[in-house]
């Protein structure tokens, strides 16, 4: 994540957010931060520990632009998550070795369709997605989603085969779009339960 900060001694910092951007970011997008933890980590003890330690593992010796401030502090948070669930995450890779998967390598989305995504999972019941998608999944997903890692970014972080990571995303993003389509469904399904009458209809 070389274009999100700098630490190099001598470096340009105007650029660069100050101790008090930073601690101010942390401090006022920490519900986003840790919910994004949250869906990783299955617990909010750990989420709210996450958001602490990636804002402190910032203020020594990082150095964001000021420009990618909040997207430093979501791949902080979720790096934090990460490694506290480490062990959970890689016990999932056996599940998927003979697993076939139709995700493709990159993503293709708009800005405006990966910010939907990301507002379907913020949105979305925290137990529903935790009861029906293992850690692998769920770390995959967020990394997909809230800062658009790659495949191969993912295997890194994860520290599991690309086959895993594939077939997870794949797993992952049929659950995204099943999430959505259940939104679609309910206004229509509301729209049909309307009393007879109600309006002012006779």
């Amino acid at each position: 994540m070389s274009w999100f900060h700098a630490s190099m001694p001598g470096a340009d910092t105007r650029n660069h957010a100050s101790v008090a951007e930073v601690v101010t970011c942390f401090q006022d997008e920490r519900s986003l931060l840790s919910r994004l933890a949250f869906l990783i980590a299955g617990d909010q003890a750990t989420a709210d520990q996450s958001v602490v330690n990636a804002c402190e593992m910032t203020l020594q010796g990082n150095s964001p632009f000021r420009d990618w401030l909040l997207e430093w502090a979501k791949a902080a948070t979720i790096a934090s998550a990460i490694s506290r669930r480490a062990e959970a995450i890689r016990a999932c890779e056996a599940t998927y070795k003979n697993e076939r998967s139709s995700c493709v390598e990159h993503l293709p989305e708009s800005n405006e369709d990966r910010a939907a995504s990301l507002k379907l999972i913020l949105q979305a019941e925290p137990g529903r997605m935790i009861a029906e998608l293992d850690p692998l999944c769920r770390a995959v997903l967020v990394l997909r989603v809230a800062i658009r890692s790659s495949i191969q970014d993912c295997v890194l972080r994860l520290n599991v085969c690309r086959g895993a990571v594939l077939a997870a995303a794949s797993r992952a993003m049929r659950w995204l779009h099943g999430l959505d389509d259940d939104q679609v469904k309910q206004p229509q399904n509301l729209a049909r339960q309307q009393p007879y009458g109600a309006g002012g209809g006779q």
